[in-house]
């Protein structure tokens, strides 16, 4: 005799189907309710575990049943882990990883930005529109469309993570559609000292504490970390003068540390312009009178080009601080200490050193990163360069 509840279903049109081993069961709950189980096997431990699935709808059911299946075979197991249960462990494990500061920029971007939007969401639901929405999320509340693509980038890497461990079945950040970014074009007193305020900040850093450091930042490019990772072994002040980069001073889990450059193009040698070449030499004296005056309280070990009054490598927010200090006592605007970067790019981009050369001198990683960061400078040395085609050829009319 049929059971009241297989009754039921076979009334409404849709019998309790008895399906072969792995290919799961649908049935009618009591409560009216259609539900679909599966036996899978989870890749992460090779165990047997039964998921389910539920909805109003049988048709509903089944399509979930299938999307299950699938995700079974492509080796993604759906599981209750969240989205947020899963970044947690995924930031644990990347300690070990990245350097200290990637580490902190990913747990930043996952705490402000993912988890609120998409924590609560299980790892395996998660849609690319659900990434959109984040990212759409984030622009609207008044943060840039950079910032919005740097939590998608984030996202991208860990899932890719998920789905190399068969977590998920796709990698639904890569294919998100990112926010649109609008490239800032550098702007002169914002980003940037021209050549007339950087030959003013040169004059005020001579005999300034931090005037070595300053005028060798403005005439190399270096990156900060760069300068305050250099040793005096990888500085070379005779005929020809250069400095190696090899190292950069990094933030660490417990203080700072001396590690590798940001990119391989980053280890790089420098040519050093005679106004350097004067600033090492005047940090080479001081250095050797604050370690004469220190003694035996002395901690360099590492060679350090720049140090405080007793040796210790010097941090990015005091050298921050000064140079502002520096600009305001020049009566200079008020830039980012990464202008000088900009700024020692700019005035050589302007004087007609190739692109490439000071691509090079920049450790980009490609010269298109250069061209895309100094694309307002571009256009200004194509128009020179057709008038110099015009001057070799005799034909230097008016313009």
């Amino acid at each position: 005799m049929a059971s009241s509840h297989t009754r039921r279903s076979e009334e409404n049109g849709y019998p309790k189907d008895r399906r072969s081993p792995g290919e799961g069961a649908v049935y009618e709950t009591t409560e009216g309710r259609w539900r679909a189980s599966l036996l899978v096997s989870d890749p992460r431990t090779g165990r047997q575990v039964r998921r389910y699935a539920s909805g109003r709808t049988r048709a509903a059911v089944v399509r979930r049943l299938d999307d299950l299946k699938r995700d079974a075979a492509s080796g993604a197991l759906p599981t209750g882990t969240t989205a947020a249960e899963f970044l947690t462990g995924w930031l644990e494990q990347g300690r070990s990883q990245v350097r200290a500061s990637s580490w902190r920029q990913r747990e930043q971007y996952v705490r402000t930005y993912i988890v609120p939007a998409l924590g609560a969401v299980r790892l395996a639901r998660l849609v690319p529109a659900d990434v959109e929405r984040m990212t759409t999320g984030m622009v609207r509340a008044g943060k840039s469309p950079t910032t919005a693509a740097g939590a998608r980038v984030i996202l991208r890497r860990a899932l890719a993570d998920a789905l190399r461990d068969g977590l998920v079945a796709r990698n639904v950040a890569a294919l998100a559609r990112p926010p649109r970014v609008t490239s800032r074009e550098l702007r002169a007193g914002r980003d940037y000292l021209d050549t007339a305020d950087l030959r003013r900040l040169l004059d005020a850093a001579r005999g300034h504490p931090f005037g070595p450091l300053v005028m060798v930042a403005a005439t190399t490019g270096l990156r900060q970390g760069e300068l305050l990772g250099l040793s005096w072994s990888d500085v070379r002040l005779a005929d020809p003068p250069t400095l190696t980069v090899r190292r950069s001073l990094a933030r660490s889990f417990d203080g700072w540390e001396l590690a590798e450059p940001k990119t391989p193009r980053s280890r790089r040698t420098v040519n050093l312009p005679a106004v350097a070449v004067d600033a090492l030499r005047a940090e080479q004296d001081r250095q050797d009178t604050a370690r004469e005056a220190a003694g035996d309280a002395w901690q360099d070990r590492d060679g350090l080009v720049f140090t405080d009054a007793v040796g210790r490598p010097l941090h990015g927010y005091n050298v921050t601080r000064e140079f502002h200090a520096l600009l305001r006592g020049a009566g200079l605007p008020s830039v980012p200490f990464h202008a000088l970067r900009h700024s020692a790019a700019t005035a050589l981009l302007t004087a007609g050193v190739p692109l490439r050369v000071v691509s090079d001198l920049l450790g980009h990683s490609t010269i298109v990163i250069t061209a895309n960061i100094y694309a307002a400078v571009v256009p200004e040395l194509r128009r020179e360069a057709a008038d110099a085609m015009d001057r070799a050829m005799g034909m230097g009319g008016a313009r």
